[in-house]
């Protein structure tokens, strides 16, 4: 004997699988939009300062951001935004050289009290 699921039972089924993954997918994507230096990029100068651009406008006393590369932790200082949804922050020592980096993010939103992280990596190939 055949056993058939109702048409009704099919659809309410597909449709509560498409509304929950679709909230799950909205949840994962980052905030962040861009950055200076760019995600994935090869900078041909040496970067003196970070920029991340988000979605909306970060709490500064909130947010936090790191770098990391060939010389192990970088200092940076005066983590600040430009009012245009951003966080900027200068590389202060040591100076940075040829070689990998890791930007590590946390931030906290002005609009919403949800945080996001993240991290991106680009590189600085100024030796030719």
């Amino acid at each position: 004997m055949v056993t058939t699921i109702p048409r009704v039972n099919v659809v309410v089924t597909v449709l509560f699988i498409f509304v929950f993954t679709g909230c799950s997918l909205r949840e994962s994507m980052s905030p962040l939009l861009g950055s200076e230096p760019e995600a994935g990029s090869i900078a041909d100068r040496i970067p003196r300062t970070l920029r991340l651009y988000f979605k909306s406008l970060p709490n500064v006393d909130l947010s936090n951001v790191s770098l990391s590369g060939p010389a192990g932790a970088y200092a940076l200082r005066g983590l600040h935004t430009m009012g245009e949804d951003d966080l900027m922050v200068e590389i202060y020592r040591p100076m940075l050289v040829d070689g990998e980096y890791r930007v590590e993010w946390e931030v906290k939103f002005n609009d919403d009290r949800a945080t996001a992280s993240g991290e991106y990596d680009f590189s600085v190939r100024v030796t030719p």
